[in-house]
């Protein structure tokens, strides 16, 4: 039997494989960075805050750890979920500002009464 390179030895289990998941074996899902996002988690937060100014009375200054440990959002191999909050939160009206007092981008929140 003549010796087949390891090329071609490759290429034959790749059309098996190929040719398997043809023949009805289910598919992997694939996971996206959507997957970490918990959109109840902005509307929580929404309900229970409101944006302010630095220096408005019961003002809490919110920079990026503390965000991230709000929303249990931390980097993974996707990507960043911080980013997903972050833009659902700007759309009701949170805006990340510079804190003088510490020269950090961060949100500045009240508690709703």
């Amino acid at each position: 039997m003549p010796r087949r390179k390891r090329k071609q030895m490759d290429d034959d289990w790749d059309d098996e494989q190929s040719s398997e998941s043809l023949q009805g074996e289910p598919e992997v899902a694939k996971v996206s960075l959507a997957d970490f996002y918990i959109r109840e988690k902005v509307a929580a937060f929404v309900r229970a805050y409101a944006p302010c100014s630095e220096g408005d009375p019961g003002y809490e200054q919110l920079d990026e750890a503390r965000l991230r440990e709000i929303f249990k959002a931390y980097v993974c191999g996707l990507g960043d979920p911080l980013n997903l909050y972050i833009e659902d939160l700007k759309m009701a009206d949170f805006r990340m500002e510079m804190s003088m007092a510490t020269g950090e981008p961060c949100l500045f929140v009240r508690r709703k009464q």
